[in-house]
């Protein structure tokens, strides 16, 4: 039985343009995605500072310009946010992100995030990122249920499949329409 919904921020709650923003300044992300996870998780898992400079070396760029590129244009997923006060009735419901130490605070209103979630699980404060099990296993037991009670949403198959193999049910995002249609499925 579900008892807990556990979310991803960039790609979920929050939008990402990541991707979009690599290609903009002539980088070939298919061709670097390997190079881009390993800092990505690197930096999640708080072995690593930062990946912006790493990031803007590698197109040419300078950092502030990156990373104001890269701020631009996001937006709370207002829809899914709205959704979470309905789950949050019967459903313990909380964020688990990969993020630099930095933190959430420093891309977003936090403020709204504890509004709508029961705990927020950033991933370089606890020194494991997404798919490894550790960071799932800390996200429940924080909540303070069982991992098979536990329904994992992200953007991304890999992070899904992390989730599976702890034990997890997870679907995969890909919009606000086809997520609560699985949703609603998954836990009826």
């Amino acid at each position: 039985m579900i008892k807990a919904v556990i979310f991803d921020c960039f790609g979920v709650v929050y939008s990402d343009n990541f991707v979009e923003n690599y290609r903009k300044f002539g980088g070939d992300y298919e061709a670097d995605k390997d190079f881009i996870e390993e800092i990505i998780f690197e930096v999640s898992a708080g072995r690593i500072k930062s990946s912006s400079q790493l990031l803007a070396d590698r197109l040419g760029i300078e950092k502030s310009v990156w990373r104001e590129s890269n701020k631009a244009g996001r937006q709370f997923n207002y829809d899914l946010l709205e959704y979470t006060k309905k789950l949050r009735k019967k459903y313990k419901v909380s964020m688990l992100s990969n993020i630099s130490s930095s933190g959430l605070k420093n891309h977003m209103d936090y403020s709204v995030l504890q509004e709508h979630f029961d705990d927020i699980v950033e991933s370089a404060r606890i020194g494991f990122a997404k798919p490894e099990a550790r960071a799932y296993e800390i996200a429940a037991e924080r909540l303070g249920v069982r991992l098979d009670e536990c329904l994992f949403i992200d953007d991304r198959e890999s992070y899904c499949e992390g989730a599976n193999h702890v034990g997890m049910q997870a679907i995969h995002y890909s919009d606000f329409e086809s997520f609560k249609s699985e949703l609603d499925r998954v836990l009826a």
